[in-house]
């Protein structure tokens, strides 16, 4: 239950639902008034009333698949991402989650907003944008909210572009799904900030931390 009140939350469900029980009492209010003015008989609002309530769970159908957006209806980043898998899993494997045990990483280098460079490694899926509850959180106006997905593929990574309004290019030519065969510099909009991002092999990463932990003990 706890899971599905926060995926309700996450996909706006609950907000939406709110929104259209406010607005069909403003329009119930209103007619109420309205409707006998114009010569509607009385039950006219009840006939209103009881197509507004049969509607609701379509509402919430439309909340729970779409995501309101500048650009119009978009499709909920995670069911987008889903799809976007299936046809890579035919190419590529079935696909898995990486976990610090499995076969490879991503490491994303990025500017921050204060001219900083950062890196960090991820295990599974990350996202890349201006929301707050992006993974890598870059301030910029011309980057959506939820602009790039990186994800796995069994033992491969994959980005995709989350319908974002400008855009996201590698090596000056848009994506949609690109899979991580090297390394790439992702830029979100085609002049915007840009985004490295390397597969490294667990393995390599291993002895990386195993190197730098000798280091700071002495050993």
């Amino acid at each position: 239950m706890s899971n599905l009140t926060r995926e309700l939350v996450r996909r706006g469900v609950l907000r939406a639902l709110g929104a259209y029980v406010a607005i069909v009492w403003l329009l119930a209010q209103g007619l109420v008034d309205l409707l006998p003015a114009m010569g509607f008989p009385d039950w006219a609002i009840r006939v209103f009333l009881a197509v507004t309530v049969s509607a609701t769970p379509l509402v919430g159908l439309i909340a729970w698949k779409y995501d309101l957006t500048t650009k119009g209806f978009l499709r909920d980043r995670q069911d987008v991402a889903r799809d976007g898998q299936r046809p890579l899993d035919r190419a590529f494997g079935q696909t898995t989650r990486a976990t610090p045990h499995g076969r490879s990483v991503v490491l994303a280098t990025w500017t921050d907003d204060k001219g900083e460079v950062r890196a960090q490694e991820f295990d599974g899926r990350f996202l890349i944008g201006r929301d707050f509850k992006a993974d890598i959180r870059l301030w910029d106006d011309r980057i959506s909210r939820q602009h790039l997905e990186v994800y796995p593929v069994g033992s491969d990574w994959c980005i995709r572009d989350l319908s974002s309004l400008n855009g996201s290019y590698v090596d000056g030519n848009p994506i949609d799904v690109k899979k991580i065969d090297r390394n790439l510099e992702v830029s979100l909009d085609k002049a915007g900030p840009k985004v490295q991002l390397a597969v490294r092999v667990m393995a390599d990463t291993l002895m990386t931390a195993d190197s730098a932990h000798r280091t700071r003990t002495g050993q």
